[in-house]
């Protein structure tokens, strides 16, 4: 069966030239059109889709990327897509790049090939990724990353007012010498969430002791290697640990126990962004509720605006205000 990439091959064009002209979602001149319908043609290319895609300029089709699907992020945020998606007879192809940056040009060409109205990326960071969306032609939206500077559609958290109220709840438990543990600090998330952690800090007139402020990246596996790393190089330990996210939480808490550290007894340990498992977690984990769920559900909403507007929307960025859930490992 022809796909599109082989009209692209024997028209000599671009896939986006050959999407273009498919969905008549940009101009294309009359000549490379000409041959774009000649090649569908010679090829046989599904010619009942392409006169249903032509006629109603929409094939009730969205595409959802994210980095990794087994972090327990991503479930609530998807079923906030899904169920706006149903509620408004849309179908959803979701794609998993599983962090590899060669997956999203990948995926990408998969969206022109199913010809989808619009996709919604989770956790998009890095601008030569925003670069290959734009050559899409496609209408999207960003959610929960951004890359530096990008000022179209996103829906994201306050990042900074994250980490501001854990240390918040962490001093008025009576900690004070408090540790961080983050994330890679290329990706505005873990700039941000670090940034608020730092200036909590000092607000509240507390030191933030270099010795005890670890950056890495958004995993299990990260949280418990800093743990290691922190016990071989600090003779006094912190009385508590915000991290960047509840699956570094999760690690921190792995390596402390198995250190014989219990938690939140000899140490407390803060999560951000209370995941699915972190209320059955081996302790309880107090975290910051982003609102997931809402996050997809508003992202999806956005795009549907975007599809059924005609004209260039003007850009808009969603911001929810995180808050406050505590359990067991902040202590009582």
């Amino acid at each position: 069966m022809a796909t599109m990439k082989d009209i692209s091959k024997k028209a000599n064009v671009s896939l986006s030239t050959v999407s273009a002209v498919i969905n008549q979602s940009a101009y294309v001149s009359p000549e490379l059109t000409k041959r774009v319908m000649q090649a569908i043609e010679e090829l046989n290319y599904r010619p009942n889709a392409v006169a249903r895609s032509l006629k109603k300029k929409s094939t009730n089709t969205v595409g959802v990327i994210v980095t990794d699907i087994l972090n327990p992020f991503y479930p609530p945020m998807i079923k906030g897509i899904e169920d706006v998606s149903f509620n408004h007879n849309f179908n959803v192809i979701l794609c998993n790049t599983s962090n590899e940056h060669k997956r999203i040009r990948t995926y990408l060409e998969l969206m022109l090939e199913k010809q989808v109205d619009g996709i919604l990326l989770a956790n998009i960071a890095k601008a030569e990724d925003l670069i290959e969306i734009e050559k899409t032609g496609l209408k999207y939206v960003l959610i929960n990353r951004k890359p530096p500077f990008y000022d179209k559609h996103f829906v994201g958290v306050n990042n900074p007012l994250t980490s501001e109220l854990a240390v918040n709840h962490l001093v008025t438990q009576g900690y004070k010498r408090i540790a961080y543990f983050g994330g890679n600090l290329e990706i505005n998330t873990a700039r941000e969430r670090k940034d608020g952690f730092i200036s909590c800090m000092a607000h509240h007139g507390l030191d933030v002791d270099p010795m005890l402020v670890f950056d890495g990246e958004y995993s299990l596996e990260s949280g418990y290697a800093n743990v290691k790393k922190m016990l071989a190089q600090v003779k006094k330990l912190p009385e508590a640990i915000c991290a960047v996210s509840d699956i570094v939480a999760f690690g921190v808490i792995k390596g402390l126990r198995d250190a014989g550290i219990r938690v939140p007894e000899d140490i407390a340990v803060m999560g951000n962004d209370n995941s699915s498992f972190s209320e059955n977690f081996l302790v309880p984990l107090s975290s910051i509720d982003h609102s997931t769920y809402d996050m997809g559900k508003l992202s999806m909403e956005l795009l549907l605006e975007m599809i059924k507007e005609k004209n260039e929307m003007r850009a808009r960025q969603i911001i929810l205000t995180p808050s406050l859930v505590v359990r067991e490992s902040c202590g009582k």
